[in-house]
């Protein structure tokens, strides 16, 4: 079976969620968008450097 980009960030989601608060799920990772996986590598969309610079720094 085939993994696609949005099926892994799904997965990626699920874990995420059930680990942070959900007010800061809502806040920091429902705007973010898969793009693209290759060669095990999922590329993802976030809406600002900021929300890159989050990302990184948590």
């Amino acid at each position: 079976m085939q993994q696609t980009a949005e099926s892994v960030w799904k997965k990626c989601l699920s874990f995420v969620e059930d680990n942070i608060d959900p007010q800061a799920f809502k806040t920091w990772f429902n705007p973010i968008v898969p793009v693209k996986l290759k060669d095990n590598a999922l590329n993802i969309e976030v809406p600002s450097k900021f929300f890159y610079e989050w990302i990184e720094e948590h």
